[in-house]
């Protein structure tokens, strides 16, 4: 016969046990998520977290609150180190940032974040950028802009649609002579249409989707996309890592072309519970499949390319860890052409 003492601290053990089980279980409900921004209102970034906001509660135990917040400034820098150090690392803080805050860490070891140590949650799409050649380019080809000079229209010194066309000149010999000063991809295809350049070093694939005619009109031509991995629409175009022929090289390009494949990405503090951050990834996970959202994500011309959690943190990890000699390599070839 079991003791009135037995049985109350058999009580006790149990009723222990389902105290520390249910904050896991249950401890969104009632709970408000901030989603942090690291852009302005308006824009691909902005939307994109304005609909997971919409749907990530729908799958979340307990359907918390998700308040989208803006946080610009520095490019996502300022968003990027609000998350890292000063955030409750409680599982209720989420970060959508620009992903060249990946870069920005690279050549300024001295911002206040490691982004290795995040909480990666999830990629609802890729954030693809490409080249881009006009029909009525002297070259067509990567390999004949080696044999001819090619116009290339950029935005400013730091962007990929200058810094690549310099990277491929040191790299492989092209001859691209970079323009600066366009302030818009708008602007960009403009100079295209006018006949200012011959080729953009890069713009991203949510402006091209605005310009189907000059596709439909046999009017432009992708030579390369700035991806780890080939572009799903456009498989047969190589990535800039293909053209080069050295490891160093392809992992000086691989820091740049990381930032396309990280992309529209989430992530939670570091040192985020485990159990929590299971929770978000699972949700996450579920919510890039759901219908729903894949039906408002085409009614809002919103790409998903999913990419989990775990497939994100070990890129960037990679990235992060490339030897100085490669940083220095990629630091070299992208300075400024005069």
């Amino acid at each position: 016969m079991i003791s009135g003492s037995i049985r109350a601290l058999a009580a006790t053990i149990v009723l222990c046990g389902g105290a520390g089980a249910q904050p896991a279980a249950d401890f969104y409900r009632g709970k408000t998520i901030q989603l942090v921004i690291g852009t302005g209102e308006g824009g691909g970034y902005d939307y994109s977290a304005r609909l997971v906001a919409q749907f990530l509660p729908d799958f979340i135990p307990g359907k918390p609150v998700v308040v989208p917040r803006n946080m610009p400034g520095a490019g996502s820098i300022a968003a990027a180190e609000y998350v890292y150090s000063v955030a409750p690392k409680d599982g209720l803080t989420i970060l959508i940032p620009q992903p060249t805050f990946l870069l920005e860490k690279i050549n300024d070891r001295s911002r206040k974040y490691e982004p290795e140590k995040f909480s990666w949650i999830g990629r609802v799409d890729e954030s693809v950028v490409m080249g881009v050649t006009w029909h009525k380019s002297p070259a067509q080809t990567v390999a004949e802009a080696k044999l001819k000079p090619v116009v290339i229209a950029a935005n400013a010194a730091a962007g990929t649609s200058a810094t690549i066309p310099w990277a491929l000149n040191k790299m492989i010999g092209t001859k691209y002579k970079v323009v600066l000063g366009y302030d818009s991809s708008a602007n960009m295809g403009l100079a295209l249409e006018k006949g200012e350049a011959d080729s953009l070093g890069s713009t991203s694939w949510d402006y091209l989707e605005t310009k189907r005619e000059w596709f439909a009109d046999k009017k432009v031509t992708i030579p390369y996309v700035i991806t780890l991995n080939r572009f799903r629409k456009l498989p047969d175009v190589p990535t800039v890592l293909e053209l080069v022929d050295n490891e160093r090289d392809r992992n000086a390009l691989k820091l740049i072309a990381s930032t396309s494949t990280v992309g529209r990405a989430f992530m939670s503090t570091p040192d985020t519970p485990p159990e929590r951050l299971d929770i978000l990834r699972k949700a996450f996970e579920a919510m890039v499949k759901d219908p729903k959202f894949l039906a408002e994500a085409e009614k809002r011309r919103l790409g998903v390319d999913p990419m989990s959690g775990e497939e994100l943190r070990a890129i960037v990890a990679d990235v992060m860890r490339q030897p100085a000699d490669v940083v220095e390599r990629m630091k070299e070839v992208t300075r400024p052409q005069l």
